[in-house]
Order: structure tokens, then sequence, then C-alpha cells
């Protein structure tokens, strides 16, 4: 099978090259729109990491900790801390920007529709939306994914490209320097192309077929796994984690449930037995042959991941980010579906779409709680300066941030001074006090935000009451 299903006529490819195009289009500026505003928490310490770095050495030896995540830091060190959030972000965007085309190349193997099908629902999902437009490692990490998935794809089914297990050792590596979750993806592929290779070549000549395919892309783990392991060891601190939370059942729902929801536009809130739907994955791929070619990627993606922690109950299993693989898997079997026609596909397709646009609205609106906010309203009050004491020291490098970027001469504190500020955020959870009491002085609320989506703080800013 060719790779377009189509001959030398150049009108499809044009077609094609249009559709993706548009979609790109749409789909970066909808994450220029979403990355506006100031860090939220994880982005201001990635942003101090590599303000403390002295060099690329310590992105790598030097820092050790979970949210450093080393081709964004290394972004960030570049671009100098201080600078515009919309330039820190940049790396993501573009890697979410052309992670739409790899997408829309992913689906061109069945037409030019499923092509322009595909591309769209990878610009307007919402989490992709989301970490396509904030300083973080997971928008380079899904690029150098859904490359990995293309050349596979093309391996085993369409027309294989020269020297494919060394793009597909490149694509793992720079997968796993963007964000180490790229494991799972490998493992999905890895997996993929055993069942199939298996199934043509016997065990074997499957085994061997995917080493050969395969065997640079593991090389690249073992070498990323090796790297962390020795800035652990030559850190006085080991490994450092931002947190810790031990598995249990109502966040891990929760987190699936938010994964979902903002992958294909559906109110998270909306928690119930459709949480179930991708158990009939199965039966969906049985019943459909086309999709069988993928079908054991898609498993793995969509239902692997989660009965993988389930099975060894691994720990920080409430974060959605952490299942973006079973995300990639949902939307690709979504624009296959569509692709292959019938009212139900078309009715899911519009479903996904108008739910995706509208929680996109939300997310470009709400800045992720823009903490930036809060600094502005500290600047109105005390231009010349001023301290701000800290419900939570870790939220010191949120508003540095903030502060460095208006060149604006402020303290965080976490101890108890003579502050005219005082600074509380939350997972917006719970609601703020209306009043705070703090170091002996009573604080009432200036300025605060919620948070919608799947990143950000709500917070609110406090000012001293006059004695």
């Amino acid at each position: 099978m060719s790779e377009l299903p189509f001959p030398a006529d150049p009108r499809p490819r044009r077609r094609l090259w249009a559709m993706l195009s548009l979609a790109a289009a749409l789909g970066l500026g909808l994450r220029i729109a979403a990355a506006l505003g100031d860090y939220w928490l994880d982005e201001a310490w990635s942003a101090v990491f590599a303000r403390d770095s002295q060099g690329p050495g310590d992105v790598f030896f030097a820092i050790n900790h979970d949210n450093n995540h080393f081709l964004n830091t290394l972004w960030l060190q570049l671009v100098g801390w201080g600078s515009p959030p919309l330039l820190g972000r940049a790396l993501s965007i573009a890697c979410g920007t052309a992670g739409i085309v790899v997408a829309g190349l992913i689906g061109a193997r069945r037409g030019v529709p499923a092509a322009g099908l595909t591309a769209l629902l990878f610009a307007i999902s919402p989490i992709l939306v989301t970490y396509g437009s904030e300083a973080r490692g997971y928008a380079p990490m899904l690029l150098a994914l859904l490359c990995a998935i293309r050349i596979v794809d093309r391996e085993l089914f369409g027309t294989p490209m020269r020297h494919a297990p060394i793009l597909v050792g490149i694509a793992a590596l720079i997968g796993l320097l963007a964000h180490i979750s790229m494991l799972f993806g490998i493992a999905a592929l890895a997996g993929w192309v055993a069942i199939e290779q298996g199934r043509r070549l016997g065990l074997r000549g499957g085994l061997r077929a995917t080493a050969g395919l395969m065997g640079r892309a593991v090389a690249a783990v073992m070498a990323v796994l090796a790297l962390v392991a020795a800035g652990a060891v030559a850190s006085p601190d080991g490994f450092r984690m931002g947190s810790v939370t031990p598995f249990a059942w109502p966040p891990f729902v929760d987190a699936l449930d938010h994964m979902i929801a903002w992958t294909v536009g559906w109110p998270p809130l909306l928690i119930g037995p459709w949480l179930l739907l991708p158990l009939a994955l199965p039966w969906i791929v049985r019943r459909r042959p086309p999709f069988a070619e993928r079908a054991p990627f898609l498993l793995l993606a969509i239902l692997g991941l989660p009965l993988l922690v389930i099975v060894v109950e691994a720990d920080n299993s409430a974060f959605p980010r952490y299942y973006l693989l079973g995300g990639v898997g949902l939307l690709l079997l979504i624009a296959d579906m569509a692709a292959m026609g019938g009212r139900i596909s078309r009715m899911l397709f519009a479903w996904v779409t108008i739910g995706s646009l509208v929680l996109d609205a939300g997310l470009i609106a709400n800045r992720r709680g823009d903490p930036g906010a809060a600094v502005d309203a500290i600047v109105e009050r005390a231009p010349e300066g001023a301290d701000v004491i800290l419900e939570a020291s870790r939220d010191s490098a949120v508003l540095e941030a903030a502060a460095a970027r208006r060149g604006y001469p402020l303290t965080a504190t976490g101890s108890c001074r003579d502050a005219r500020f005082f600074y509380m955020a939350d997972n917006g959870t719970q609601p703020f006090p209306l009043a705070a009491l703090r170091c002996g002085r009573a604080f009432q609320p200036v300025a605060g935000r919620d948070v919608q989506g799947l990143s950000g703080e709500a917070w609110q800013l406090y000012e001293r009451v006059p004695r």
C-alpha cells in the first residue's frame, strides 16, 4: 500500500497540503491565544531552574528535579530570565503546531479527507492546545511521538522510509529529552510492531524484526535513564520530586476523566458511565477491519497505560498529563471513524469539534489564572516596590517571574515581616477566605482569579488593612 492512496496527479497533494496548512494555522492561532498571560507554578519553577543554572551541563546534572524537562529548560535558559512568557512558550507552540501537520500525514494514508479530519482534531483538542501553549516539555515530546508513529505506521502498512530504525531512534531520543513519559509511547509502539510482525513472520522472525526497527529507540531509553541516574548520583540531594502522591482510586479516575474530557471536548465535571466507553475499543476495532492495522497501538495507548497504573498502583497517577498517550490514541481513532463515514461517526466528530472549541475558548479567556494580574495589582498600589507574604513558599517563583518581566522590585517571603501584601494560591477546589490574618495584621482581598483547565492555579491577593 502506498503512503498516499492517489496517483501522481498533483491536485490531491495540493489539496492535502492546503488542508494541513489551514489546520496548522488554526492550531497556531489557538496556541498563541492560549499562551498569553504569565507563567503558572510549574512553568515559573522551570524558568527559575533555567535562571539558576550556570550552563547546559547544569540542566542535565545539577537540577535533578522532575519539573526539569531538559529541552524546555535549555530553551528557557536560551531566552533568558525575565523574557516575555510568549517567547518562553514559543518552543511548545512551534512543536504543537508542527504536530498537527505530522498527525495529518499519519491520517493521509487513508486519504485526503482523513488527513484533514485528523489534523483538525489535533489542532483544536483542548488538551493539546493546553500543553502546546505552555513552557513545559509535553509538546516537544508529543511531536517526537507523532513522528515515531508515522514512521512505524509507514513501515508496517505504507511505503517504508529510508533509515526508519535510525529515525525512530532519533525521535525516541528527542522525545525522552523533552519528557520522560515518551517512554510510554515507545513501549506502545514496540508492542504494536511485535504483534504485527509476529503475525506476519512468526515468533522468532517477529522478534528479530521488532528489534531491528525499535532497537535504537530502546537504546535511547537506556541512555536517557542512565543520564537521569548519573545526575541523581552526582547530586547530594539525589533526584527530587515536587510532590509524591500515593495511588488512590478517586484521583486516578478523576485524572482519566479529565484526560478524556479535555481530549474530546466533553465537560469534565460530568463524570459518569461514559467514562467506560474506551472499554468498548476491542469490540469497535474488531467489527471494523480497517481499524485492525492500528488496533494494537490504539489498545495499548488508550487502555494499556491506565491498566498498568492500576496493576502497579503507581504514585502520582492523579495527573491527566501523564495519560497524554491515551489522548493521542483517542484522537487517531476518532479521526479514522469519521473518515470512514456513517451517521454516528459524523455526529461524534461534530460533537468533538464543537465541544473542543468551547473548552478552548474558556482556556484562552482564563489564561491559567494569569498570576501576572496579581503583580499588576501590586504595581498599581505600590509602584516603587513591595514585599509579599506567601501562604506557600512554592509560589515565590510565580511572583518573581511575573515581576522580573515587568522589571519590578518585588520580594516574596514565607516569613512574617512588615509586608503590605499577602498572596494565597490553590488548585481552585476551595474558596478563599473573605479576609486573612497574618503576622498579627489583617488583610483584605484586592484581586483574584479562578482557574479553568488542566494547568494553572487560582489565587487571591490581599492588602494589609491600615491601622
